[in-house]
């Protein structure tokens, strides 16, 4: 999960004009709701949904929408990850293990009213196999689905699947999708609020937030709660400051200076949850011919002399304030059995003498005493384009030490500041040569690790994959396509260390730390948070985000003081209006352009 912007985008981008102008006035629920007759949950959170497209979006935040309003084949529990029962009631496989055949569970409807049946699963799983759906074809790609009744569908796997029979893609409703998926299923804006989970879409103004309603027809039964209100901040202090005066019931991705102050209250809980997320340096690899990118960048020395000269340690102690874990290698899941030990002999770590070393050897010098070195043939500087997210809280601490290390080996830096839908483009259109962002992976390792197959290099910026490294090698894919099917999990796991070992020598990537989930929600209002997994887990934005369903309103807690419009409406008009001019600008001048996707 990420956040960038994909194929599509440009008619998503214009939509969201619509949506946004349509809806700013209209939008001003607050932690009471607009009636006191609704138990509102109110979640304040710094990353706004890119497309609730479940074939386009690709940030965290839209993930969360999506564990709201679409039920999976099989679940995930809370404490463990462990695979459970969800749409599936029960499942048996065959004797070779590449069938699985599952039961759903009577009386399954859609939120409409719609029956829920096996044509739904089946549409699901083919259509996504077959059109190469981004958020789903790592699990889809050699399943096929046959509805051999309402309730029940076989799945066969053409190759042995060490996944089944977990079966965790988003079910989408035929009757909804089916025409779409007849054209351009990624032009389609996915606002129907048409699901199977607990909640579903009422309304989603971009950068002001999003509202999901209860699902009366949940299978589990309908929600306490009555709609879950998402505001999005673009000023994360005053997000802390809205969930202390009583105006938000939780936030996410609460700055880590701020973090400290909320530990020990008895009216909030703070939560460092860890999922295996990282935040990554990412240089473009160029691997799929387009774009622009600096040509020292093809030099592995060149990546490693910048990856040596960046103190980790440092940027973890400084600016994550040492919440979350100093690793420095590709996270690919929460379970940490999944990553490998660096040998001491090829670890890149801060040395930024070795690194000078290294660009002088290999040819890389300062000619002309301005500081900057030259490329060996003298023919341009070694000034790099350094791409800033906007969104989040740590851009701006990374990119100051980053490019002042950077500055000390002889490197200089243009610094642009992009929102994360217009850095995506310029990763994908491949006009960039540094940018800073992060990854939140799933369970299993695959689908992160299969980003970076040469399959999702992006050859044409309007089909873009979701390979932001710019980078692939034959080995890499080999290997991906052993572990993908071997069915050994200690043989497996080798594997992917063998994959990750690569990806760490190749250094398109320069991994900064491992990130933590800084959460806090208070304790007046509601209570059955759960973190997943349990002691370490966030309690939101989770693999399958188990709390919301979970909460029970507090008898006699404490409500909000006014309807939100405080916080939602006047932070949502002006974020909102900022927003609609951006993309407004941004739609006429790159009118041939797509795309979305990332954390």
């Amino acid at each position: 999960m990420r956040s960038s912007t994909r194929r599509g985008w440009l008619v998503g981008g214009a939509l969201a004009v619509a949506v946004g102008v349509g809806s700013l006035a209209g939008s001003s629920v607050g932690a009471s709701g607009s009636s006191s007759d609704l138990v509102t949950l109110t979640v304040g959170v710094t990353q706004d949904v890119d497309s609730p497209n479940v074939t386009v979006g690709y940030t965290v935040a839209v993930y969360e929408l999506w564990n709201l309003q679409y039920a999976t084949l099989t679940d995930k529990a809370a404490a463990d990850f462990e695979t459970i029962p969800g749409l599936a009631e029960s499942w048996v496989a065959s004797n070779d293990g590449l069938t699985y055949t599952y039961t759903l569970r009577d009386g399954l409807k859609w939120s409409d009213g719609t029956p829920l049946t096996a044509e739904d699963v089946a549409f699901t799983v083919n259509t996504s196999r077959d059109q190469e759906w981004f958020n789903h074809s790592s699990v889809t790609a050699n399943l096929t689905a046959t509805a051999v009744d309402a309730t029940t569908v076989e799945i066969t796997s053409s190759v042995p699947d060490p996944k089944l029979p977990t079966m965790d893609v988003y079910i989408l409703p035929k009757h909804i999708w089916e025409e779409h998926a007849n054209g351009d299923i990624t032009a389609y804006d996915a606002t129907d609020g048409v699901g199977s989970g607990p909640f579903t879409l009422k309304e989603w103004t971009p950068g002001q937030g999003w509202t999901m309603v209860a699902n009366p027809n949940y299978w589990q039964g309908k929600p306490a709660i009555d709609q879950v209100v998402f505001q999005v901040f673009t000023d994360g202090a005053a997000m802390v400051t809205a969930l202390e005066n009583g105006e938000l019931d939780a936030a996410n991705d609460i700055p880590a200076e701020q973090f400290a102050s909320l530990q020990g209250r008895d009216d909030i809980v703070a939560v460092a949850g860890a999922q295996g997320g990282f935040t990554e340096l990412a240089m473009n690899g160029m691997a799929g011919g387009i774009g622009d990118g600096h040509p020292a960048l093809l030099d592995i020395n060149v990546r490693h002399a910048i990856a040596m000269a960046i103190d980790r340690q440092q940027l973890f102690d400084r600016v994550a304030l040492g919440i979350g874990l100093p690793l420095h290698v590709l996270g690919v899941s929460p379970d940490q059995a999944w990553l490998p030990e660096i040998a001491e002999e090829d670890r890149l770590d801060y040395d930024p003498a070795a690194a000078n070393q290294m660009l002088d050897d290999a040819g890389y010098l300062d000619t002309d005493g301005d500081g900057v070195r030259e490329m060996p043939d003298g023919s341009q500087p070694l000034v790099f384009r350094y791409a800033e997210r906007s969104e989040g809280t740590q851009g701006a601490a990374l990119r100051e030490l980053i490019t002042g290390w950077l500055k000390e080996i002889g490197i200089d830096t243009e610094v642009t500041v992009y929102d994360d839908a217009q850095l995506g483009e310029i990763v994908y259109a491949g006009t960039y040569d540094l940018f800073v962002w992060g990854w939140t992976p799933f369970v299993d390792p695959d689908p992160l690790l299969s980003y970076f197959t040469c399959d999702q290099v992006t050859y044409d910026a309007a089909e873009a994959g979701y390979n932001d490294a710019n980078w692939c090698s034959d080995e890499y894919d080999a290997l991906y396509q052993q572990q993908n099917q071997e069915l050994d999990k200690a043989k497996r796991i080798e594997l992917v260390h063998e994959m990750i070992r690569l990806f760490y020598r190749e250094s398109t990537y320069v991994v900064l730390y491992h990130d933590a989930d800084t959460q806090a929600y208070r304790t007046d209002r509601f209570e059955g948070w759960l973190q997943q997994p349990a002691g370490t887990g966030p309690v939101i934005f989770t693999n399958s985000s188990p709390t919301y369903f979970n909460l029970k309103p507090i008898e006699g807690g404490s409500e909000s003081g006014d309807d939100g419009s405080s916080v939602g409406l006047i932070v949502g008009i002006i974020v909102g209006v900022v927003a609609i001019a951006g993309i407004a600008v941004w739609v006429l001048s790159r009118r041939g352009s797509s795309r979305d996707e990332r954390e």
